[in-house]
């Protein structure tokens, strides 16, 4: 598993949600927040915020989704709650770099 593979997981997701729901979310993380798409794993609390901020009541909705996803591709047992999501994105990456599938 690699970067791109989880970038595209979420991807997916988002696809799921429509692709100007998808564009909103990448142009607010990269004009508001100065990341480009391809680093929000490295900021998965600006991620979460984005997410907040695009689809407001729904977002838990959407992060529950991502993080089914997550669990499905990496095989994880990614915390389905939103309010862990952060931690979710930092375990799947932790998983790309090798690491142990810990959560702190």
């Amino acid at each position: 598993m690699e970067t791109y593979d989880l970038l595209q997981c979420i991807d997916r997701v988002l696809d799921e949600f429509g692709s100007s729901a998808k564009q909103a979310v990448y142009l607010n993380l990269a004009l508001r927040k100065g990341i480009p798409h391809e680093a929000m794993l490295e900021n998965p609390e600006a991620f979460a915020s984005t997410l907040q901020e695009v689809f407001d009541e729904s977002s838990n909705v959407v992060k529950r989704a991502i993080s089914r996803e997550i669990k499905s591709t990496l095989g994880i047992d990614a915390l389905l709650d939103p309010q862990y999501f952060e931690e979710t994105i930092e375990l799947a990456c932790r998983g790309i770099t090798g690491n142990v599938y810990t959560i702190r």
